[in-house]
């Protein structure tokens, strides 16, 4: 057990540096996804006022239609880009948030032996705990048979 805790403090002090460099990462990523969002809101905007006129040709309205809806078309991607990146950034994986999830999945692709020595901690322990549990049970099932056999003794037949 003690020489678990070099092993578990390393770990824990790791993986605390990883999820930050993440959740940095996340709002990073937000941060320039919602400018790029502003941008092609402003775009399509500006677009709209500069809308072919009544006399204007029809490849004119064609190509001005074709620009609006690739601007649309963009908006929509970015929009998709930006929900999925707030998901990742608030949204639960199986055991831990998501960023978590993805900082544990760096840091072990990229400390391999910290990551087995964790492993290997961790299944000690498992193992420990299993064989204490296991001889409190057989204990207690000794102490009960030992009592089912003494009274079975004092009893008056």
């Amino acid at each position: 057990m003690l020489d678990s805790a070099p092993i578990e403090q390393t770990y824990q002090e790791t993986l605390v540096a990883y999820v930050q460099s993440k959740h940095d990462q996340v709002e990073r990523i937000e941060v320039r996804l919602e400018a790029l969002v502003d941008r092609q809101q402003a775009r399509l905007q500006q677009m709209r006022l500069r809308s072919p006129g009544f006399l204007s040709l029809p490849s004119t309205k064609r190509a001005w239609q074709t620009r609006q809806a690739q601007c649309r078309a963009r908006l929509q991607v970015l929009y998709h880009r930006l929900d999925a990146v707030r998901e990742i950034k608030d949204g639960m994986g199986l055991h831990s948030p998501k960023v978590e999830e993805l900082a544990t999945r760096k840091m072990r692709a990229e400390n391999p032996e910290l990551a087995s020595d964790w492993d290997a901690m961790r299944l000690a322990v498992r193992q420990h705990e299993a064989f204490v549990k296991k001889q409190t049970q057989e204990q207690k099932q000794a102490q009960s048979r030992g009592q089912s056999l003494s009274q079975g003794l004092s009893r008056p037949k």
